[in-house]
């Protein structure tokens, strides 16, 4: 880590044109309109479900994302793993017909060779896939590297002086320090030692190392207690939700190293540095008590669930927040343990309600729309009626039938995510699976097989 601050350090300094690197890759990922429009009825189960009888070896999935490329990524808590599942289902344990090497995620470990049980998980624009394992890091690991490959890295630097003097530099500390001082990079030593360490998942964040344990507590958090349970993206940030200090927590990214990819361009891979509590701990809209879930908008507004007191799921920045007693995803008895929020294509908020096990679907606004992971059910009934006949009241009875809705699919669902054609895809976790649902107008409500 001592090596990664100093390198951090210049690389900030003499690389920033090469932030703007783009990473883009061949899939299999689809070009559909959203099907979240007006006129749909119900929500219905897809089949077959993604479990055992399928051929997935799924043992508690704890949550799931649909990927910057189309990839389905699905956390498993109780085995040191990531399943990598294509748009189809199709579950990748290598290399797919893309290039795409997902090896590494099948068996998590630390660079000391520790497992890593994935907690929750998320992935940027430049497809850094950030791991939480509910400790006080962060890890990373990175799609484009394990496309393209990694050729080599920066180890030393050449400089020049205001008076045309040259000098050679590896200690990056230095090389900052001239910086200021007007001297210019003049050259890059590259090295392909240890360029590895970049294809594995490797520490983006670590509360208790020497610096930033500092940093951390500024901010009135204990760094070796920290426990991060959700994980979202925004920009050149990074936000992470602490259940023990009851924040959540701002990661600006900060350069770690200058990397030659197999193709041959220059990228940057990156570590965190805490700039901000974002969100500090209460019991009030916009405070934050036992954190789960996490996610952002297109502007950049925060939205987290928790299971303390009193409000289950908040809004914090971007356009106007929601309010208690005007907006229905603000009612206080609504929820039984919320443990996850997402946003679809068009600002539909859904809710995994883990207690009450289905997931709730909100407009942009707030207002309930729909549960999803229930089942329809028709019940025969008959009504009693006193007709007025003449001068006297007569009993009648009549057939009828009415339809309620019943939490009979899910067990203890943990997760939710929602990809660009509308199919809503739960982690189903007590069960072991991955369910998958989409609206409809149909009436149909059995999943046949």
């Amino acid at each position: 880590m001592e090596y990664l601050n100093r390198l951090g350090l210049f690389l900030m300094i003499i690389l920033i044109n090469a932030c703007g690197f783009k990473t883009e890759l061949p899939t299999e990922s689809y070009l559909i309109e959203p099907t979240f429009g007006a006129g749909n009825k119900s929500y219905i189960r897809i089949s077959p479900d993604w479990d055992l009888t399928s051929g997935y070896d799924f043992q508690r999935p704890w949550d799931i994302v649909v990927g910057a490329d189309g990839y389905l990524f699905i956390a498993d808590h109780d085995q040191p793993r990531i399943h990598t599942l294509s748009a189809a289902g199709v579950e990748l344990t290598s290399s797919d017909d893309f290039g795409n090497d997902f090896t590494a995620l099948t068996d998590l470990k630390t660079s000391t060779g520790q497992s890593i049980f994935p907690m929750a998980i998320a992935q940027d624009s430049r497809l850094n896939l950030f791991i939480a394992d509910s400790s006080n890091r962060l890890f990373v690991w990175n799609q484009y590297l394990n496309n393209v490959g990694v050729d080599s890295m920066v180890s030393a630097v050449q400089l020049r002086s205001p008076e045309d003097e040259l000098l050679w530099v590896a200690n990056f500390d230095s090389v900052a320090l001239l910086q200021t001082s007007g001297w210019e990079v003049e050259s890059l030593i590259w090295s392909s030692e240890n360029v590895d360490q970049w294809l594995d998942p490797y520490l983006f964040w670590d509360a208790s190392e020497s610096s930033e344990a500092a940093q951390v507590a500024k901010y009135f958090i204990k760094p070796d207690l920290v426990r991060v349970t959700g994980v979202s993206t925004f920009g050149d940030y990074c936000r992470i939700s602490d259940a023990h200090g009851n924040a959540i927590i701002t990661l600006s990214y900060v350069p770690a190293a200058l990397l030659m990819t197999g193709d041959g361009e220059e990228m940057i891979v990156y570590r965190g540095t805490m700039t901000e509590r974002t969100v500090s701990t209460g019991t009030g809209n916009g405070t934050v008590n036992d954190p789960k879930g996490l996610s952002h908008d297109a502007e950049g507004g925060i939205y987290y669930t928790q299971w303390g007191e009193n409000f289950s799921v908040h809004k914090v920045g971007g356009s106007a927040g929601f309010e208690y007693g005007q907006d229905d995803i603000m009612e206080i008895e609504r929820y039984d343990h919320a443990s996850d929020v997402i946003l679809d294509l068009t600002g539909n908020i859904y809710v995994a309600d883990t207690g009450h096990n289905l997931i709730q679907q909100f407009s942009s606004s707030g207002n309930f729309l729909y549960n999803i992971g229930i089942s329809k059910v028709l019940i025969d009934s008959s009504i009693t009626d006193s007709i007025l006949i003449g001068s006297e009241y007569q009993i009648v009875e009549r057939d009828t039938s009415f339809q309620v809705e019943v939490a009979d699919n899910l067990s203890n669902p943990r997760s939710v995510a929602v990809d660009g054609t509308g199919v809503i895809y739960i982690a189903d976790t007590e069960n072991n699976r991955v369910m998958r649902y989409r609206l409809s107008t149909e009436l149909d409500y059995t999943t046949g097989n």
